[in-house]
Order: structure tokens, then C-alpha cells, then sequence
């Protein structure tokens, strides 16, 4: 009975430090310092961005290493370091750079890997973008609608150079006249416009904001004076 005994301690004492010796992987994410997943990246066409990511630490093994590797570059898109390992909690810090990239969206990927897990995938877009999105839009004629508080109708706008980057004049917003002219302030790595409050002229004051693609503009704009109205204006190219 007694070497039973003695036997049955040695296994549970076997059992006991197998468990305590039990490797459990580590658990981690991958964030923005705002705890986001990866967002999309704005890229000038030629130049260079800095990214960083936090690989924050959850359970399991404070000693395994994490992977991350960008996956998918587009042309004319290079990252330095396109692979880094680290155990987390760390910092990614990388760069982009770009050189003559053609002007679009891009789908990528970040791989994340660590041992005796399954990879994660983390997807996002490289957005490149002129150094001048007034570029995008001087010298085009638009098909416009409007959507007011009152009323709805279409009308024709063009475009033109203001000699700022990121600025351009809008020839009859709103379908008030082709003598008046709205400076609209554009912000390429929020595809958003800005329009300060300005006398545009026909004894209209008019501002507002707005989004815009490579070819479309949607202004949400309040004019007062002669005509005072609420508006969505959506502005296509021709």
C-alpha cells in the first residue's frame, strides 16, 4: 500500500509540473495608438510617411516574438522595414516611401505570425494621392444637382486654378450665376473640402464642407443674402 501511494504522489507530482511547464502561446493585437486596426494610408506620389504600430501584449508567453510583414505594395511603393519581429508589448515603425506611384487605392495587408499560433491578417488601403489635388479638378466642367431645404435643380459648374495648392475656385455653385465664384479649400488625406464663409458675389454669402473622389464633389453648404438656403450639392465630372 504504501509504495501505491508513494507511485500515485510520483505521478501527480510529474502531472503537476508538466502542467506548470505547459507552454501557452502568446495572445496579442495589433493597433493604432487609438487602439484602431491598421487604417488607411495617404501617400503623396512622390515622397515619404511615417507609420507606427502598437503589437500590445494580452496572455500566454511573455517571451514568443511576433512577425509583421506588409504584404501586397503596389508599384512605385517601397516600406523600410517591410518585415520586424518583436516581443510585445513593442512599437512597428516604418516608413513609406513613394516615387512617381500612380495616383489611386490600394489594397495591402499586414501578416502577423507567432509561434504555435494561427497568422492574422490585417487589411487596409495605401491611398496615393497627387502633392496637389487641386490637380484633380482645374479646368473641368461638372454636371451639378442640388438638393435644398426648398427645392431641387441642375445646373453646370467649372472648376479653376487659384495659384494655391489644395485650392480651387468653383464658377457657379449652386447655380447662382456665373459671376459668382466659392474658394473651396481641398484636404487630400481626408478626400474632404472646406468652404470659409465668403462673399461669392449676386449678394450671396455661402459656406460649408464636403467630400470628394477623383471625380465627384458633394458640398453641404448654407447660403443667406439674396437667396438663403440649405444644400446638398453633388458635383460630377463631365
Amino acid at each position: 500500500m504504501k509504495k501505491i501511494i508513494l507511485l500515485l504522489l510520483a505521478v501527480s507530482a510529474v502531472t503537476i509540473s508538466c502542467n506548470k511547464n505547459k507552454h501557452v502561446p502568446v495572445s496579442y493585437s495589433v493597433e493604432t495608438e487609438k487602439g484602431d486596426k491598421p487604417q488607411d494610408v495617404y501617400l503623396p506620389d512622390s515622397g515619404s510617411k511615417y507609420v507606427e504600430l502598437y503589437v500590445k501584449f494580452l496572455t500566454g508567453s511573455p517571451t514568443d516574438s511576433v512577425t509583421l510583414e506588409i504584404q501586397g505594395l503596389p508599384l512605385g511603393v517601397t516600406v523600410t522595414p517591410q518585415r520586424s519581429s518583436g516581443i510585445p508589448t513593442y512599437y512597428y515603425k516604418y516608413v513609406y516611401h513613394t516615387t512617381n506611384a500612380t495616383v489611386g487605392t490600394y489594397p495591402v495587408s499586414i501578416l502577423a505570425t507567432a509561434p504555435g499560433t494561427d497568422a492574422k491578417t490585417y487589411n487596409y488601403n495605401l491611398i496615393v494621392i497627387p502633392s496637389d489635388c487641386a490637380t484633380l479638378f482645374i479646368d473641368n466642367t461638372f454636371s451639378a444637382t442640388n438638393d435644398c431645404s426648398t427645392r431641387g435643380y441642375t445646373y453646370q459648374v467649372t472648376a479653376k486654378a487659384t495659384g494655391n495648392k489644395n485650392v480651387i475656385t468653383l464658377n457657379n455653385l449652386g447655380g447662382y450665376g456665373t459671376i459668382t465664384n466659392t474658394t473651396v479649400n481641398i484636404n487630400c488625406q481626408h478626400d474632404s473640402v472646406y468652404i470659409y464663409p465668403q462673399d461669392i458675389g449676386n449678394g450671396i454669402t455661402l459656406q460649408g464642407n464636403g467630400t470628394f473622389t477623383d471625380n465627384k464633389m458633394v458640398l453641404y453648404y448654407t447660403a443667406t443674402g439674396s437667396t438663403s438656403e440649405t444644400c446638398t450639392a453633388t458635383l460630377t465630372k463631365q
